[in-house]
């Protein structure tokens, strides 16, 4: 869970209790999700009693990972491993990491419900980039445009940063930096700048 919504919601801690609600109000026949971020949501993972499943970009603790990431101008491809289902690799237009572990959540839920996991692959290829975030726009130039001009926060432009930096030859960025960050917004954007410089290492 990544710094937003901080403008009115003042501190992450304030927006993970607020999500919070959400499990708290499940059913008792209710299933909750949680992607694993190794802190907050971790933390909000362990303390939940109702049943569960974690959603990891890596194995270890979690119930549905992936292995074998791939980027490319074409897309994303990456080993969808489900625990005590077996794994099967996906290929899909979206781009990042981030939306890779969107996939797995979907993927633990379609799994849940009963489908094989041949039919989430097939579904996951059918996935369309939703406009403006992580966007691949193809052009008739020596040029490929990857539009993510929604509104972002720090995680989101630190992984689409990363997933530039995928791409091969001359890289430039245009933005005009992040907003609704509260007193910090103008520290996330140099921070933001500095990885942009590569002064920053990305995570």
């Amino acid at each position: 869970m990544g710094p937003q919504h901080l403008e009115t919601f003042r501190t992450v801690e304030r927006v993970a209790k607020t999500k919070y609600e959400l499990i708290e109000a499940l059913p008792r026949d209710g299933h909750a999700y949680f992607c694993d971020d190794h802190a907050l949501v971790k933390r909000l993972y362990n303390r939940t009693g109702k049943p569960k499943t974690l959603i990891a970009l890596a194995p270890g603790q979690a119930d549905v990972w992936s292995e074998h990431i791939t980027v490319s101008a074409e897309g994303s491809a990456f080993e969808l491993c489900v625990r005590g289902r077996g794994n099967v690799r996906c290929q899909t237009k979206l781009l990042g990491e981030h939306n890779i572990v969107n996939i797995l959540t979907a993927a633990a839920v379609a799994s849940d419900l009963g489908l094989t996991l041949k039919q989430i692959a097939k579904g996951v290829a059918k996935l369309q980039p939703v406009q403006s975030r992580l966007e691949l726009i193809a052009t008739p130039g020596r040029f490929t445009i990857i539009n993510d001009a929604f509104n972002s926060n720090p995680v989101g432009a630190l992984a689409a940063l990363k997933v530039l930096s995928q791409f091969p030859a001359r890289r430039i960025v245009v933005t005009p930096g992040m907003v609704e960050l509260g007193a910090r917004e103008a520290e996330y954007n140099r921070e933001f700048g500095r990885a942009v410089a590569g002064r920053r290492t990305l995570p």
